[in-house]
């Protein structure tokens, strides 16, 4: 019974500490659809995707002059191979989800934005 129990709370330990997240987390649930039902070009303030989403992660100007807004949000797991002794020592990583909110203003308003979602992976050692 107590070895049980005791693989039962390795086991708990492991899938919880095999998760991360970063990022603004009021992209979390959204999709390019979702995003289009509350952004519309040439319509949308600044101040009312503020209000939506908060601070960007990122701000910067294009070449020809328009603000961008950039917002991120990723969840990783970490491979099962990390936890194999021995093995895990000399080859681990991640895997997951990667969304991003890009909003190029014209003034205030916005001119043209884009939601996209990518698999991401990271691997390190042999």
């Amino acid at each position: 019974m107590n070895k049980i129990a005791i693989a039962g709370c390795l086991t708990a330990v492991l899938l919880v500490s095999g998760c991360a997240s970063s990022g603004n987390t009021s992209i979390k649930n959204e999709t390019a659809d979702s995003i289009d039902q509350k952004i519309h070009d040439n319509v949308t303030t600044k101040q009312q995707v503020r209000a939506m989403f908060g601070d960007p992660m990122t701000t910067h100007f294009t070449d020809s002059g328009h603000e961008e807004w950039q917002y991120t949000f990723a969840t990783t797991k970490a491979n099962g191979t990390n936890f194999i002794p021995y093995y895990g020592a000399f080859s681990n990583g991640s895997h997951g989800k990667e969304k991003s909110l890009d909003i190029i203003y014209n003034g205030d308003v916005v001119w043209h934005h884009v939601m996209s979602s990518s698999k991401v992976k990271t691997h390190e050692g042999l």
